[in-house]
C-alpha cells in the first residue's frame, strides 16, 4: 500500500522500522516479513466478511465450507498484497536502495527503506510496480474465475480475489500522498521541476486535500447509518493518510533547507587518520592521546573505527589483530566534504554509531555527528 522512508526521521532513530514490536515471519532476499500485532484485527474483519459473502453465495454447501473458503480466501487476499509490497522491495534493492522490512498491519502492508530514490525515474519504478502486481494478479485470479465457474467454492474465492487486487490496484493509484499513486504523482512532479523536496510537498498538499474528501465522505456514511460502524473504515484511512502525508511535508520542507547547506559548512573537527597495520593494543595508546567518537583509518581512508568496534575484539587478540580488519568499510563512514546536507542526513541514519567522517579527495578533513545534525534541523 505504502513505501516509507526511514531517512525522514532524526538521526538517532531506529533501523527496525516503525514496527519495532511486529513479529518475524521470514525473509526475502535479507528482508524481514513482518506481521504487527494490528494485522489479526484486519485478519479476523476480513474472514468474517468473507463468510457474510459467501454464506450467501454457497448457501446449499454448508456452514463449514463457506468458513473453509472464507479463511482461504483471506490468506490468499493477504498474499496478493504481500506481493504488491514485495514487488517494492525487490525493485527498491535492485536500485541498491536498503529496505528495513515489509509489514502487514491494520491498513493494509508498508515496505519501508532507509532512503529515497536518487532520480524520479527509480521512484516512479519502485512505486509502480505494486499496483501493476495487483493487476496483474486480479487478471490471474479473474483467468481462473472464468476457468472453474462450474465449481462453486473454486468460482466464489477467485471471483472475489479478481476483484479485490483489481481494487487494491485502483485504489493505490488515487494520488493520495503516501500511497502509491501520491508517490507516482510525486515522481512526475519531480521530473518536471527536476526538485525532489519541493515535489514531495506538492503531492503531500494533495494527498492531505484527499485525505480529507475521504474522511468527509466516512462522516457522512456514519451519520447516514445511524451511529453504526458505516463509514468507520473510511475515517480510519482518512486518518492515517493525513498524519502520513502532513508528516512528509514537514520532513521534506525541513530537507529542502538541509540541501542548502554542505557538510563542509556544519562539520565538526577531525581527530588524525590511524595506520590501518596498527595492531589494536597500539592503536589503543593512539585513540587515548586524542578522544573521538569516530577515527578514520587510512590514507586516503580506506574505513573508519568507534571504540565499540575495538571492544568487540577480546581484549587477549589485540596484540595481534590489525586495526584495518576491525575498521567500518569507508563507504559506510564517509560523506563528500561538498555533498549536501539532505544526502549526509541519509547517509548518518545508516552509518555505524550515526557517525560520519568528512573526507575531500580521500583525505579526512571533519567529522558529521547526530548532535551537529540536529542543531541544523531545530
Amino acid at each position: 500500500m505504502t513505501d516509507t522512508n526511514e531517512t525522514s526521521r532524526p538521526p538517532r532513530a531506529s533501523r527496525d522500522g516503525t514496527f519495532r514490536n511486529a513479529w518475524t515471519l521470514a525473509h526475502v532476499r535479507g528482508v524481514p516479513i513482518r506481521v504487527d500485532v494490528s494485522w489479526f484485527v484486519i485478519a479476523g474483519l476480513v474472514v468474517w466478511m468473507l463468510f457474510t459473502r459467501f454464506t450467501d453465495l454457497l448457501a446449499d454447501q454448508g456452514t463449514g465450507v463457506a468458513v473453509a473458503a472464507a479463511v482461504v480466501a483471506a490468506l490468499l487476499f493477504f498474499a496478493s498484497l504481500l506481493a504488491h509490497e514485495l514487488g517494492h522491495a525487490i525493485t527498491s534493492l535492485d536500485r541498491d536502495i536498503p529496505v528495513v522490512g515489509v509489514t502487514l498491519f491494520l491498513l493494509g502492508g508498508v515496505t519501508e527503506s532507509t532512503r529515497e530514490a536518487r532520480s524520479a525515474k527509480d521512484e516512479f519504478v519502485i512505486v509502480g510496480i505494486g499496483p501493476f502486481i495487483s493487476l496483474v494478479l486480479g487478471a490471474t485470479f479473474g483467468l481462473l474465475h472464468v476457468i472453474v465457474l462450474g465449481q462453486p467454492v473454486l468460482a466464489a474465492i477467485t471471483g472475489y480475489l479478481a476483484w479485490i487486487n483489481v481494487l487494491l490496484a485502483v485504489f493505490n493509484l488515487v494520488p493520495g500522498y503516501p500511497l502509491d499513486g501520491g508517490r507516482l504523482l510525486r515522481s512526475v512532479i519531480w521530473a518536471v521541476t527536476g526538485r525532489p523536496h519541493r515535489s514531495t510537498r506538492m503531492a503531500a498538499r494533495i494527498g492531505q486535500g484527499f485525505a480529507l474528501l475521504l474522511g468527509a465522505y466516512g462522516v457522512s456514511v456514519f451519520v447516514r447509518s445511524g451511529g453504526t460502524f458505516g463509514g468507520i473504515w473510511e475515517i480510519l484511512i482518512a486518518a492515517f493518510l493525513y498524519r502520513g502525508a502532513a508528516q512528509s511535508h514537514t520532513r521534506a520542507r525541513v530537507r529542502e533547507r538541509l540541501a542548502d547547506r554542505s557538510v563542509r559548512e556544519v562539520m565538526g573537527t577531525a581527530p588524525p587518520a590511524l595506520d590501518p597495520r596498527l595492531r589494536l593494543s597500539d592503536a589503543v595508546v593512539e585513540l587515548e592521546q586524542r578522544p573521538s567518537l569516530l577515527w578514520p583509518v587510512g590514507l586516503p581512508v580506506t574505513g573508519g573505527v568507534t571504540l565499540g568496534r575495538l571492544d568487540d575484539v577480546p581484549r587477549k587478540h589485540w596484540a595481534t589483530t590489525l586495526l584495518g580488519d576491525v575498521a567500518h568499510r569507508a563507504d559506510a563512514v564517509t560523506v563528500d566534504a561538498d555533498a549536501g546536507m539532505d544526502v549526509a542526513l541519509e547517509r548518518i541514519v545508516q552509518a555505524p554509531g550515526n557517525m560520519l567522517l568528512v573526507v575531500e579527495a580521500g583525505r579526512p578533513i571533519g567529522l558529521l555527528t547526530p548532535s551537529l545534525v540536529s542543531d541544523l534541523m531545530r
